[in-house]
C-alpha cells in the first residue's frame, strides 16, 4: 500500500508526521514499513542516517528518491503488498510526474497548519487532486496547533475541508517533536498521536486489507 504524506505548503510537518506514523505503525501494529523522502530538503532521510550514527535500532529503512522515481515504488509495492510504502513528497505541484502519484496513491495523508496562507494552500492542494483523482482518499491532519491561540475560524475551515476528506482531531504544537527519531517516539507524544493513526488503521489501511483478501 502507498501513503503519501503531501501538501504544496512546506513547514506543516509532513517529515515529522511521516516519521512518526512509520514508528507508530511498525510498533504498534506490526507492520513492515518502507519510507521515501522525495523532500528537498531531505530532513527525514537525515535523521535516519543520524539514528543510524547513534547504532539505534532500525525499524525501517528509508531511501532517498524523486517525483519520477515513483513507478519504482509503485512497482515495488506491487511485488510485496504486505509493506506499507511511506513517500514523503515535496511541497510543490509543477511536476507532471505528481498526476500518476496522486492517481496511485492509496491513501494521502495532508498535515496542515490553521494560519492563512497554509489554510489556502491546502485547499488548492486537495482540489487540484481531486481533480486528477476524484477517488483519491485524503486524510487532513490539523498540525502544530498552538494551545494559547484562539482560532475563531477553525470549525468553519475544518468544515470547508471535509468536502475534500476526513479532518482528523488536531496535534498541537509542543517541543517534544525535537525528541523524535526514527528509532524512537516520545511517549508524551502517545496519547495525541495513537488515537489518529489507529483510526487511520482500523478505517483505511487494515479495511483496505481485508477487502483485497476478500476479492482475490
Amino acid at each position: 500500500m502507498i501513503i503519501l504524506f503531501a501538501n504544496q505548503k512546506g513547514g506543516v510537518g509532513k517529515s515529522t508526521l511521516a516519521t512518526l506514523f512509520s514508528n507508530f505503525a511498525v510498533q504498534k501494529r506490526e507492520r513492515k514499513v518502507k519510507v521515501f523522502d522525495m523532500d528537498f530538503q531531505q530532513s527525514l532521510y537525515n535523521k535516519y542516517l543520524n539514528s543510524a550514527q547513534l547504532e539505534n535500532e532500525k525499524l525501517y529503512e528509508v531511501e532517498l528518491s524523486s517525483i519520477p522515481g515513483f513507478k519504482s515504488i509503485q512497482k515495488r509495492a506491487s511485488n510485496d503488498p504486505t509493506i506499507l510504502m511511506v513517500i514523503d513528497l515535496a511541497g510543490k505541484m509543477d511536476d507532471d510526474n505528481l498526476v500518476q502519484v496522486f492517481k496511485e496513491s492509496e491513501l494521502i495523508i495532508c498535515p496542515f497548519c490553521y494560519d492563512e496562507y497554509s489554510v489556502t494552500s491546502t485547499f488548492e492542494f486537495c482540489y487540484v487532486v481531486k481533480k486528477v483523482n476524484p477517488s483519491s482518499r485524503i486524510i487532513l491532519i490539523p498540525n502544530r496547533v498552538k494551545s494559547s491561540v484562539k482560532y475563531e475560524t477553525l470549525d468553519s475551515v475544518k468544515q470547508a475541508l471535509s468536502q475534500f476528506g476526513e479532518v482528523t482531531s488536531p496535534v498541537s504544537d509542543r517541543i517534544d517533536f525535537q525528541r523524535l527519531t526514527t528509532s524512537y517516539t516520545p511517549e508524551s507524544l502517545v496519547p495525541i498521536l495513537d488515537p489518529i493513526f489507529n483510526k487511520l488503521f482500523d478505517d483505511y489501511i487494515e479495511a483496505e486489507s481485508k477487502w483485497e483478501t476478500e476479492t482475490t
